[in-house]
């Protein structure tokens, strides 16, 4: 029997454990009876349990905002606006694998159970009747009366039923709901986009009875065939920077150097729909409008013949236009992006004046880094206005660098879990301006690299000595000549020895 993440309850009992007021329905309470229950549902009465009902509510107020149905088949994806917050949370059903928020058992599994019915409507008849009922009475009666409650719970109960034998019969076959393997969405299963629904089918009774009878196509867009792609990068960025991107929006990534920002840019390449071209700029000092714009070069015969710069590329191919480290390009050079952003056309004065127009379907991602630990320069703030998608990465929670840690480099759990210890230490000093530096991921690949060839010592003396010609130099910082800060780094080899078990 699989367990929600380290709650050694099942995932049933986790459903029921809550006996407080469903949200915006205070008349509804978990364990409740329901004496409207589902029709699969042998005994008079029926119990309430308030995270489905949430779920119900939650997908009736329309902040379900994406279902799919993903490759390979049988793979669901549900994506929902955080009701805490400004957050989107993408769910996935894969098999008996449940990837939610944390990896915690809450109302975002209903919501999941909820898009898989929808994907499979043939089976889930009797809940999609219960959710086409609840549609119709609240568009004929939109006060919240007894019967709209008697039939909220008996959406809830029949999403109860669906969750535990999907389409079975509740006598005879086996129960599903406890063998759920609960997962951390934060790491998202390799899929591709099969099919998007249109989530107003959720709350439009016209729109429900339509695509149940087939009159109504899920969405318009054909798509290409899939191709599942594996996944590096771990955060939700990914799965925002997609949908962004297949939305057509400008996208700016920004945090932290070695945190992620690259990779998760090619990877939503990658996964994103379309397959377009991928240009890519890597911001420095010394770029020229000529990097960008292009210029008259040498063709080898004596003469000179005009090339497009990487931006123009990008612009004629209607592809995506990467720019990495975009805050080391200077402000003129960078600025020349304002205008094709803008007016989506620019114009290469150097070739005649010609005026080139941005091809359908270019986007650009541009990422760079914070903070005053890094020689970046001044944006134009009308520049970064442009980019209505801004996505912030920071540092992984430490649970989640230990994992990455242990899967990237091969190092042993608990020593990777020194390392993180440590690294976040340096990153707390760091903000106190107590270090010169922190320990930044790509510092602890190199860390647990040079460690694990450390032969024969001790892992403390693997730790100490694989610090020194790693990472050492940027944390502690250097004296006026140059050299390595030593009472700083006998300081920091110390804070090694504190949190390495003896």
């Amino acid at each position: 029997m699989a367990f929600a993440a380290e709650d050694r309850r099942t995932v049933t009992q986790i459903l029921f454990s809550r006996k407080r007021e469903v949200d915006i329905f205070p008349e509804l309470r978990g364990g409740q009876e329901i004496t409207y229950p589902a029709r699969r549902n042998t005994r008079a009465v029926g119990h309430l349990s308030a995270m489905l009902c949430k779920a119900c509510v939650v997908a009736l107020k329309g902040d379900v905002i994406g279902v799919s149905r993903l490759e390979p088949e049988g793979v669901v994806m549900v994506r929902s606006l955080s009701q805490s917050g400004s957050d989107f949370h993408h769910c996935y059903l894969v098999g008996n694998k449940v990837y939610l928020p944390k990896g915690h058992v809450t109302y975002h599994l209903g919501l999941l159970l909820l898009g898989e019915a929808l994907v499979c409507k043939d089976e889930a008849g009797d809940l999609l009747d219960a959710l086409e009922e609840m549609l119709v009475y609240r568009a004929a009666s939109p006060a919240v009366d007894d019967w709209h409650l008697e039939l909220l719970m008996h959406l809830a109960d029949e999403l109860y039923y669906w969750a535990k034998w999907r389409g079975g019969d509740a006598i005879n076959d086996p129960e599903r709901l406890d063998s759920f393997e609960i997962r951390d969405a934060t790491y998202p299963p390799e899929v591709a986009v099969a099919e998007p629904l249109d989530p107003q089918v959720l709350t439009d009774a016209a729109k429900l009875r339509g695509y149940r009878s087939g009159a109504e196509a899920p969405l318009s867009e054909e798509l290409p065939a899939p191709a599942a792609v594996k996944s590096r990068f771990r955060g939700p960025q990914l799965a925002e920077l997609v949908e962004s991107l297949e939305l057509g929006m400008h996208c700016l990534l920004v945090g932290p150097t070695a945190t992620g920002k690259s990779l998760c840019a090619f990877e939503a390449f990658d996964r994103a729909r379309s397959g377009k071209p991928v240009s890519v700029i890597e911001g420095h000092e010394s770029m020229k409008e000529f990097d960008l714009l292009g210029g008259f070069v040498p063709d080898g015969r004596g003469g000179f013949h005009w090339k497009d710069g990487v931006l123009v590329q990008a612009m004629r191919a209607g592809g995506y236009l990467f720019i990495d480290e975009a805050n080391r390009m200077p402000t003129r050079t960078l600025n020349i992006l304002l205008g094709v952003l803008s007016r989506g056309a620019v114009v290469l004065t150097e070739h005649g004046s010609e005026e080139v127009k941005v091809r359908t379907g270019f986007q650009t991602v541009m990422a760079m880094n914070l903070g005053k630990g890094y020689a970046i320069n001044a944006l134009d703030t009308a520049l970064l206005n442009r980019f209505s998608c801004v996505l912030e990465f920071r540092y992984l929670a430490p649970k989640d660098e230990e994992d990455l840690l242990v899967t990237e480099t091969g190092i042993d759990r608990d020593t990777a879990a020194v390392m993180v210890k440590v690294a976040n230490e340096t990153r707390r000093l760091r903000r106190n301006r107590e270090l010169a530096g922190e320990i930044t991921p790509r510092g602890l690949f190199a860390w647990a690299t040079k460690c694990k060839g450390g032969k024969g010592k001790s892992v403390l003396s693997r730790l100490k000595a694989a610090a020194k010609v790693t990472w050492m130099h940027q944390v502690a910082g250097t004296d006026a000549d140059g050299y390595l800060r030593e009472d700083i780094a006998n300081q920091l080899l110390d804070l090694i020895e504190a949190h390495t078990p003896k």
